[in-house]
């Protein structure tokens, strides 16, 4: 406990930092050239103005000494907030990166747009009117309180794929997504990602870039993403978000997966060019069907979800339209069991599942407004449709609206593992429903969307984190040894926590299975070793930490059995041997103050124990360096000796970055 009380002045600073950044995520509107960084010391300001000299990088304001935040300015014609944010994310001194957002004193009224259709949007604000239960929306208005969407934490333009028959890219109150790196109509293939001409977006239909007219695609996409508070028409569920359009609802299964394929290799350029090309796409809207259709039947269809889950895409789907038990008859897609689909059906402005509409206790996922919801129409035209087809992108608007209120501890983990992101989302879109009467026992959630409450289920998320990624332990033959790992929840509601080892082998051990940490507090987690009947090497092995609404860890552990050494760090001299940068990027040095000739050996393992590097240094009295250019080696964790004379020196892990 002694351990706690230590650690809990830094877990308050941190927690209260990740707090107040995860309040400003209404992120369209920043200072130009200005960021706010939180080092873990003062001391890392010189460091940054070095690596970023290029981009002129300055701080000019100390904001809070005892939290070590700073503001910086840079020249915007260097480098994009984007990139200079994910390039700063990297530095091991910086805690936090983000925008320096403006802030403006708060209505004492719920947000509410100027757009003069917007009383017509009985879900997004319930006040009554045409009959209607007062409150029996998704709380829009309180959401966007938090955030109205459009870009994440870390400066991605948040996209939503529309998937449907069409849609109008001239419509006055959408904004869309453009490939710019793609020549329009010139019939080339400009960015080389395997669609010619795709600058709006593709035609599954035909295979060309060239989408239709199409009041349905319109319909959807203006619910989920029209642009909000701009004094036209009506607002969607996200003010600010981009339509991705892709045409191939219907036809054939072919069609429906060319289209998912599409939505899928925009992404991963994305995720490949580091936000140069592609399309942040995080949601995917399919409100079309099989009715009663097999799920077994249509394998490429779900395995398409699943992949698009792999990259961080959630999958919406509007079942039937249809007073049918989907549980008992069956439907395409939203019968799928993928844990990537998000399965929605219809609601009224009662409150009540409308009464065609398919329900399902462990098929359908949620209710969502459905019912004489007014949105776009072609030529600049609005009008009013009902179905599980407008009930659907009220829920893909929510996952793209929830991200968007993200901080950027938050999003950092979801880039690094998108999948975990993606589920999460769907967490706390059906942990955050209002229960209903008529849902319960027909929904899995047994309730209708509420997106202010699935907000801030995120906003007080616990969050899991660790002082290691990665433990390094060398023993002798038949000796026992320990680390530490220290726990921390530096979010808000409580954490409990799982842990254990893959396929765990018998030389290590666990002090603890399970827990619970409150908020701001920490725990020791104790890993034994044994090397009892082992004979020298390499070991390896996985401690996965998971738990209740959080990204889990997973501490790559390796452990050295070596006839020569008993300790974790084997050093006959720690003076005499120094390491750095730890974590590297490209170059790798390793300074030796010698005091007498000799030859030294520098050799580099991976994680399998197999040697990546070896070199060999005559060494004088004095300083003397060696380096090892890593540029072609892949990111992740290495292990290495020195030896002087046969002699070993030191060895260590080393992660390059």
């Amino acid at each position: 406990m002694y351990l706690k009380a230590l650690f809990t002045a830094l877990v308050v600073m941190l927690t209260l930092s990740f707090t107040s950044f995860s309040q400003s995520q209404n992120s369209a509107a920043f200072i130009e050239g200005e960021v706010l960084v939180q080092l873990t010391s003062p001391a890392g300001l010189g460091q940054l103005e070095s690596h970023f000299e290029q981009y002129r990088l300055q701080p000019v304001q100390t904001v809070s000494a005892r939290f070590n935040i700073f503001l910086l300015r840079f020249e915007p014609a260097k480098t994009t907030h984007q990139q200079l944010l994910r390039e700063l994310q990297k530095e091991p001194s910086v805690v936090n990166a983000q925008n320096n957002h403006y802030i403006q004193l708060r209505n004492l009224n719920d947000t509410v747009p100027d757009d003069p259709l917007f009383d017509d949007q009985w879900p997004l604000k319930n006040t009554g009117q045409d009959g209607g239960l007062p409150d029996a929306d998704i709380d829009a208005d309180e959401a966007w309180d938090i955030t109205t969407g459009g870009t994440t934490a870390l400066g991605d333009q948040i996209v939503v794929a529309i998937i449907d028959g069409g849609s109008d890219l001239n419509h006055e109150d959408l904004m869309f997504w453009k490939n710019t790196h793609e020549v329009p109509n010139n019939g080339i293939d400009d960015d080389g990602n395997g669609y010619v001409d795709d600058y709006d977006g593709w035609n599954a239909y035909n295979q060309t870039g060239q989408i239709p007219q199409h009041n349905h695609g319109v319909h959807v996409g203006g619910i989920a993403g029209a642009s909000g508070n701009n004094g036209i028409g009506v607002s969607g569920v996200n003010w600010n978000v981009k339509i991705l359009p892709v045409a191939g609802s219907s036809t054939s299964e072919a069609i429906v997966v060319e289209a998912l394929s599409y939505v899928y290799t925009v992404r991963e350029r994305y995720d490949q060019t580091g936000g140069e090309e592609g399309a942040f796409v995080v949601a995917d809207n399919c409100s079309f069907g099989v009715d009663k259709g097999n799920p077994e039947q249509f394998p490429i269809w779900e395995a398409m979800y699943d992949s698009l889950g792999q990259l961080g895409i959630l999958s919406m789907g509007a079942t039937a339209n249809r007073p049918w038990d989907i549980d008992s008859v069956g439907d395409v897609p939203t019968a799928f069991s993928t844990d990537f689909m998000v399965s929605v059906t219809n609601t009224t402005k009662l409150d009540e599942l409308y009464l065609s509409a398919g329900w399902g206790d462990t098929t359908i996922d949620l209710g969502a407004p459905g019912t004489n919801v007014k949105s776009l129409r072609v030529n600049n035209g609005y009008g009013n449709s009902t179905g599980t087809s407008m009930a659907t992108p009220h829920v893909t608007g929510a996952a793209a609206l929830i991200l968007s209120a993200g901080d950027s501890v938050f999003m950092v983990n979801y880039k690094n593992q998108p999948a975990e992101g993606a589920l999460l989302i769907k967490g706390f879109i059906l942990d955050g429903v209002d229960e209903k009467p008529t849902l319960q026992g027909k929904t899995v959630s047994g309730g209708r969307l509420n997106l202010y409450q699935s907000i801030n289920l995120l906003l007080n998320a616990p969050v899991l984190q660790t002082d290691t990624d990665s433990v390094y332990i060398v023993l002798g033959i038949n000796e026992t040894g320990e680390e530490n790992i220290l726990l921390t929840n530096s979010g808000t509601d409580t954490l409990n926590y799982a842990v254990h080892i893959p396929d765990q082998p018998d030389w290590i051990s666990l002090s603890d299975s399970t827990g619970t940490l409150a908020q701001a507090e920490t725990e020791l987690l104790v890993l034994y070793f044994d090397t009892d009947g082992l004979d020298t090497g390499y070991y390896h092995c996985q401690v996965v930490i998971t738990g209740n609404r959080v990204f889990s860890k997973t501490i790559e552990v390796e452990m050295l059995v070596d006839t020569n050494v008993g300790t974790r760090e084997i050093v006959l001299n720690t003076s005499l041997v120094h390491v750095y940068p730890n974590p590297f990027t490209n170059m790798a040095t390793f300074e030796i103050e010698a005091t007498k000739n000799g030859e030294a050996l520098l050799e580099v393992f991976g994680l399998s124990g197999k040697k990546v590097y070896t070199k060999q240094q005559y060494l004088a009295p004095g300083n003397n360096r060696l380096l090892w250019d890593a540029a072609d080696a892949a990111s992740g964790l290495f292990f290495y000796k020195i030896s002087l004379n046969d002699q070993l020196l030191k060895s260590g892990k080393l992660v390059k970055k």
